[in-house]
């Protein structure tokens, strides 16, 4: 008897293991990579104080779709103006348009159970586009060859403007449903609007018409979810 109690001990012993495993594997496969979890809605402060970082200014707001906790598709809608004058050149400009970008989050640290989690670290790729049309007058400006004085006065130019975006973010609960994040992108312009006699200075959505250039956002985030926990 001694021997069949020690044989059953040790029988429920080895198997102690393979259950928990087993329960583990059947709790982290509770959700799949493309099970719908939610939307959130976002506001992006950064726009708004672009005016004292550079000489133009955006507001914009997005959403956002959760599926298993790991993909995040976005699309962010927004409105970009400037109004300024070159203080070296004296070159006037003016443009505002409306923009828009699409594209995917996905979050490292996604949980396949459970809450969504206090900590997202995202990585971010988007695709923007813009149809804006500007203003540009330059002081005149005298020809060194034929010694001519001739100056450029140019109105509601049209420029189609597109690029990528690659970056990282953070997002952080705050209390509840609404969170904060912010995000560092590298921007490249795919077209960058260039006209017969003018080119666009100032893109909406994607800053200063460069072939690369560094973005942000700093987003407030209200996060909708889907279901039962």
């Amino acid at each position: 008897m001694r021997i069949l109690k020690y044989i059953f001990i040790s029988s429920l012993l080895l198997t102690l293991p393979v259950i928990a495993t087993a329960q583990e594997k059947s709790a982290t496969s509770t959700i799949k990579p493309w099970e719908f979890k939610g939307v959130s809605i976002s506001a992006d402060l950064f726009g708004y104080i672009g005016r004292i970082l550079n000489d133009y200014t955006s507001s914009e707001v997005a959403v956002s779709a959760n599926f298993g906790n790991r993909f995040f598709p976005v699309v962010e809608i927004g409105y970009g103006s400037t109004d300024t004058t070159d203080e070296t050149t004296r070159i006037y400009y003016k443009s505002s348009a409306p923009y828009f970008r699409a594209g995917l989050d996905y979050n490292f640290l996604y949980k396949k159970t459970g809450e969504l989690g206090n900590y997202k670290i995202l990585g971010i790729v988007r695709y923007g586009q813009s149809t804006a049309k500007y203003d540009v007058t330059t002081p005149p400006i005298t020809d060194p060859v034929w010694g001519s004085t001739t100056s450029l006065a140019l109105t509601d130019v049209e420029a189609k403007c597109s690029w990528l975006e690659f970056g990282v973010g953070v997002q952080i609960k705050v209390w509840k449903n609404l969170q904060m994040g912010w995000s560092v992108r590298f921007k490249s312009t795919l077209n960058d609007g260039k006209g017969e006699n003018s080119q666009i200075w100032y893109i909406p959505g994607y800053g200063e018409n460069k072939s690369g250039c560094f973005g942000g956002t700093y987003n407030i985030i209200y996060n909708i979810p889907f279901g039962k926990k």
